[in-house]
């Protein structure tokens, strides 16, 4: 059997303590953390409201089943923010009307009263389950996983405790001292309710190694590929490439004159203009090519499986992209343009990538000599077929 006011009590204790750490831990406002750490301080008081409410009377029941309410909702809202939208803020309050206001009317029906709290309440975990449930994020996320059945498993519980409640002769006494399947029941419903915090806490944890996994493979300003990332995934794909007897190319390309950019207005404006510079490259890209931030205002395309003739395709359609994208930054608007050097696997022998690179950054010389704004291509060998 279990003491059910002693229990909320416990839990008051635990749901105050996780609040209180996830709030100081919160040094960002954002992901929902302090959202998630709302929604615990409102249920520890719903639960210490609970604790006494059989005793304090109806009104108080009614108030701490609408606040347990809207703590589910704030977890909602805090999973809603974690993926990057918003819960409208009138959900709560709606919610909170929408449960206190019948479980007062229902006061003389404890059976009523404990069959719709919990059929409610079940009902809207099992919506926080599903919202977890389409998140955006890794497919093989573990914490997701953990949060989803949680909550799935407290609304499960829910409900059935809820509608069991209709059919035992003292619903209140069942409610106060649960034994057997119903013990289990109330247990599992709180079980589940700390699994789902330590669970939204896991979640963080993985962002926040993904954003540290992405800051040391990226350029933190434009968002390319950094150089040393660059030589990691080139190394493997010119390997795949010499198995397969498949084609490999690099496109190495500059912004001309871009040092007067930075001279006239500025490293800030100049920043800005690598950004713009990025992004209209990448939308000149296929998904699975490597835009890569070489250094300075240098750039380069790695081309998995395009052959030296389709690489100067893909050079000619960023030059041009680049010459008829003018980028405008408040009242300046810089119309740029590249050269770009061009650089094919030979299918003459092995080669390195430090070959190719040499042979692209000798092509891209070669562009800039010639008057830049130009594609050039050196040495792309034999046509290997795509």
């Amino acid at each position: 059997m279990v003491e059910l006011k002693s229990l909320l009590f416990f839990m008051t204790a635990v749901d105050l303590a996780l609040a209180a750490t996830m709030w100081m831990g919160a040094g960002r406002r954002r992901d929902g953390l302090l959202l998630w750490s709302g929604s615990l301080a409102v249920r520890a008081l719903a639960f210490g409201l609970l604790g006494a409410s059989f005793s304090a009377g109806s009104g108080a029941l009614a108030l701490g089943v609408g606040l347990v309410a809207v703590s589910v909702t704030l977890q909602g809202a805090a999973l809603v923010t974690y993926a990057h939208r918003n819960l409208p803020a009138w959900i709560h309050t709606a919610v909170i009307a929408g449960v206190a206001l019948p479980v007062q009317l229902m006061s003389n029906d404890p059976s009523g009263s404990i069959v719709f709290g919990g059929v409610v309440i079940g009902t809207l975990v099992f919506g926080i389950a599903m919202i977890g449930w389409q998140m955006h994020g890794p497919s093989r996320s573990r914490a997701r996983g953990v949060l989803v059945t949680c909550f799935a498993v407290a609304g499960a519980a829910l409900v059935l405790r809820g509608v069991g409640a209709a059919f035992v002769a003292d619903p209140v006494a069942s409610l106060l001292r649960p034994s057997g399947f119903g013990a289990v029941l109330v247990l599992a419903v709180f079980a589940a309710a700390v699994g789902g915090t330590f669970a939204f806490l896991q979640l963080q944890k993985e962002r926040a190694e993904g954003e540290v996994q992405r800051l040391a493979t990226l350029d933190p300003l434009t968002g390319a590929y950094n150089r040393r990332t660059f030589h990691e995934i080139a190394e493997r794909e010119m390997a795949r490439a010499r198995r397969a007897g498949q084609p490999l190319s690099i496109v190495m390309l500059d912004i001309d004159n871009f040092a007067a950019v930075n001279e006239k207005y500025g490293h800030r404006v100049g920043d800005e203009v690598l950004q713009r510079f990025a992004e209209v490259v990448r939308g000149a890209l296929r998904k699975e090519d490597m835009l890569v931030r070489f250094g300075g205002e240098e750039f380069l395309v790695l081309l998995p499986e395009v052959p030296g003739p389709g690489a100067v395709v893909v050079a000619g359609r960023i030059r041009r992209a680049v010459a008829g994208a003018p980028i405008e930054l408040g009242e300046e608007r810089f119309a740029l343009t590249a050269s770009l050097g061009v650089a094919a696997r030979l299918d003459e022998g092995p080669e390195s990538v430090d070959e190719l690179l040499g042979r692209a950054s000798s092509a891209l010389a070669l562009a800039k000599e010639r008057g830049r704004n130009r594609v050039v291509a050196l040495s792309l060998g034999r046509s290997i077929a795509a």
